[in-house]
Protein backbone atom coordinates (compact mmCIF):
# COMPACT_ATOMS: atom_id res chain seq x y z
CA UNK A 1 0.00 0.00 0.00
CA UNK A 2 1.28 3.63 -0.91
CA UNK A 3 2.12 5.75 2.11
CA UNK A 4 -1.03 8.39 2.30
CA UNK A 5 -3.91 6.37 0.65
CA UNK A 6 -6.44 5.63 2.93
CA UNK A 7 -8.61 2.48 2.13
CA UNK A 8 -12.18 2.89 2.96
CA UNK A 9 -14.58 0.04 3.25
CA UNK A 10 -17.91 0.14 1.38
CA UNK A 11 -20.80 -1.91 2.63
CA UNK A 12 -21.61 -4.30 -0.40
CA UNK A 13 -25.02 -3.26 -1.75
CA UNK A 14 -27.99 -4.91 -0.88
CA UNK A 15 -29.14 -7.26 -3.98
CA UNK A 16 -32.97 -8.08 -2.47
CA UNK A 17 -35.19 -6.83 0.29
CA UNK A 18 -37.58 -8.59 2.18
CA UNK A 19 -39.96 -7.72 5.13
CA UNK A 20 -40.34 -9.63 8.11
CA UNK A 21 -44.47 -10.54 8.20
CA UNK A 22 -44.21 -12.28 11.20
CA UNK A 23 -41.73 -14.29 13.37
CA UNK A 24 -41.89 -17.09 16.15
CA UNK A 25 -40.85 -20.98 15.41
CA UNK A 26 -41.14 -20.08 11.92
CA UNK A 27 -39.53 -16.56 10.55
CA UNK A 28 -42.21 -15.55 7.35
CA UNK A 29 -41.08 -12.95 5.06
CA UNK A 30 -42.63 -11.41 2.44
CA UNK A 31 -40.03 -10.22 -0.84
CA UNK A 32 -40.19 -6.49 -1.52
CA UNK A 33 -40.20 -5.10 -5.20
CA UNK A 34 -38.06 -2.40 -6.14
CA UNK A 35 -40.86 0.41 -5.15
CA UNK A 36 -40.37 -1.30 -1.52
CA UNK A 37 -43.95 -2.98 -1.75
CA UNK A 38 -44.71 -6.47 -0.28
CA UNK A 39 -46.87 -7.69 -3.52
CA UNK A 40 -48.25 -10.23 -1.14
CA UNK A 41 -49.33 -7.99 1.32
CA UNK A 42 -50.42 -5.52 -1.16
CA UNK A 43 -52.58 -8.07 -2.79
CA UNK A 44 -54.13 -9.29 -0.25
CA UNK A 45 -55.32 -5.94 1.10
CA UNK A 46 -56.94 -4.70 -1.93
CA UNK A 47 -59.02 -7.86 -2.69
CA UNK A 48 -62.81 -6.71 -3.71
CA UNK A 49 -65.37 -7.25 -0.72
CA UNK A 50 -66.42 -9.96 -2.25
CA UNK A 51 -63.19 -11.96 -1.43
CA UNK A 52 -63.19 -10.49 2.15
CA UNK A 53 -63.79 -14.33 4.23
CA UNK A 54 -61.04 -15.28 1.93
CA UNK A 55 -58.48 -12.43 2.72
CA UNK A 56 -59.27 -12.39 6.24
CA UNK A 57 -58.55 -16.36 5.96
CA UNK A 58 -55.26 -15.79 4.35
CA UNK A 59 -54.05 -12.59 6.56
CA UNK A 60 -54.78 -14.05 9.80
CA UNK A 61 -53.25 -17.81 8.36
CA UNK A 62 -49.84 -15.65 7.30
CA UNK A 63 -49.48 -13.50 10.90
CA UNK A 64 -50.84 -16.02 13.06
CA UNK A 65 -50.91 -19.72 12.57
CA UNK A 66 -47.22 -19.90 9.70
CA UNK A 67 -44.90 -18.12 12.38
CA UNK A 68 -46.08 -20.79 15.23
CA UNK A 69 -46.69 -24.17 13.31
CA UNK A 70 -45.26 -23.04 9.58
CA UNK A 71 -46.98 -24.42 6.12
CA UNK A 72 -49.17 -27.47 6.42
CA UNK A 73 -46.99 -29.56 4.16
CA UNK A 74 -49.34 -32.97 4.92
CA UNK A 75 -52.63 -31.45 3.80
CA UNK A 76 -53.09 -30.94 0.06
CA UNK A 77 -55.98 -28.98 0.75
CA UNK A 78 -54.14 -25.76 2.38
CA UNK A 79 -50.60 -26.62 0.82
CA UNK A 80 -49.44 -28.18 -2.53
CA UNK A 81 -45.90 -28.37 -3.57
CA UNK A 82 -45.57 -26.67 -7.89
CA UNK A 83 -41.93 -28.48 -8.24
CA UNK A 84 -38.32 -26.76 -8.10
CA UNK A 85 -39.14 -26.01 -4.19
CA UNK A 86 -42.09 -23.54 -4.37
CA UNK A 87 -45.23 -24.11 -2.99
CA UNK A 88 -48.75 -22.42 -2.80
CA UNK A 89 -51.13 -21.95 0.05
CA UNK A 90 -54.08 -22.50 -0.49
CA UNK A 91 -58.05 -20.84 0.37
CA UNK A 92 -60.45 -22.09 -1.96
CA UNK A 93 -63.48 -20.35 -1.71
CA UNK A 94 -65.85 -21.18 -4.92
CA UNK A 95 -64.98 -19.16 -7.99
CA UNK A 96 -61.88 -18.12 -8.31
CA UNK A 97 -59.13 -19.30 -6.01
CA UNK A 98 -56.83 -17.42 -3.51
CA UNK A 99 -53.22 -18.54 -3.90
CA UNK A 100 -49.75 -17.32 -2.31
CA UNK A 101 -46.58 -18.98 -3.19
CA UNK A 102 -43.63 -19.18 -1.34
CA UNK A 103 -40.23 -21.08 -0.89
CA UNK A 104 -38.19 -22.20 2.11
CA UNK A 105 -34.99 -21.55 3.53
CA UNK A 106 -32.99 -22.65 5.94
CA UNK A 107 -35.11 -24.98 8.44
CA UNK A 108 -37.39 -22.54 10.00
CA UNK A 109 -37.47 -19.66 7.02
CA UNK A 110 -40.56 -19.23 4.41
CA UNK A 111 -40.17 -16.52 2.02
CA UNK A 112 -43.37 -15.29 0.67
CA UNK A 113 -43.32 -14.00 -3.36
CA UNK A 114 -46.20 -13.39 -4.92
CA UNK A 115 -50.07 -13.63 -4.56
CA UNK A 116 -53.32 -13.84 -6.85
CA UNK A 117 -56.64 -15.27 -7.71
CA UNK A 118 -56.85 -18.11 -10.06
CA UNK A 119 -59.80 -20.63 -12.01
CA UNK A 120 -58.49 -23.54 -13.00
CA UNK A 121 -54.72 -24.12 -12.73
CA UNK A 122 -51.94 -22.24 -11.46
CA UNK A 123 -50.89 -19.43 -14.36
CA UNK A 124 -47.27 -20.34 -15.63
CA UNK A 125 -46.59 -16.70 -15.12
CA UNK A 126 -47.17 -16.74 -11.71
CA UNK A 127 -44.44 -19.92 -11.28
CA UNK A 128 -42.08 -18.10 -13.34
CA UNK A 129 -42.17 -15.12 -11.14
CA UNK A 130 -42.06 -17.49 -7.53
CA UNK A 131 -39.10 -19.19 -9.01
CA UNK A 132 -37.42 -15.97 -10.07
CA UNK A 133 -37.53 -14.72 -6.14
CA UNK A 134 -36.06 -17.95 -5.33
CA UNK A 135 -33.21 -17.69 -7.35
CA UNK A 136 -32.34 -14.09 -6.47
CA UNK A 137 -33.03 -15.05 -3.08
CA UNK A 138 -29.86 -17.14 -3.09
CA UNK A 139 -28.06 -15.44 -4.80
CA UNK A 140 -28.53 -12.52 -2.83
CA UNK A 141 -28.20 -15.05 0.44
CA UNK A 142 -24.82 -16.19 -1.00
CA UNK A 143 -23.42 -12.85 -1.18
CA UNK A 144 -24.77 -11.24 1.87
CA UNK A 145 -26.58 -9.08 0.30
CA UNK A 146 -30.53 -9.90 1.83
CA UNK A 147 -31.78 -7.03 3.91
CA UNK A 148 -34.43 -7.80 6.37
CA UNK A 149 -36.73 -5.01 7.10
CA UNK A 150 -39.89 -5.01 9.39
CA UNK A 151 -43.17 -4.34 8.62
CA UNK A 152 -44.69 -1.27 9.14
Amino acid sequence: MKPGRVLTYVNPPVNMHLVRIARDQWDVLGVLDGKGCCQVLDFLRQLPPNYAAAQRWMLQFLFLHLPVAGPPKHNTALCKSLGGGIFELRRQPKGQKLRTLFFYDDLCRIVLTNAFLKAETTPRTEIALARSSKKRYFEAKFRHRLQILKET
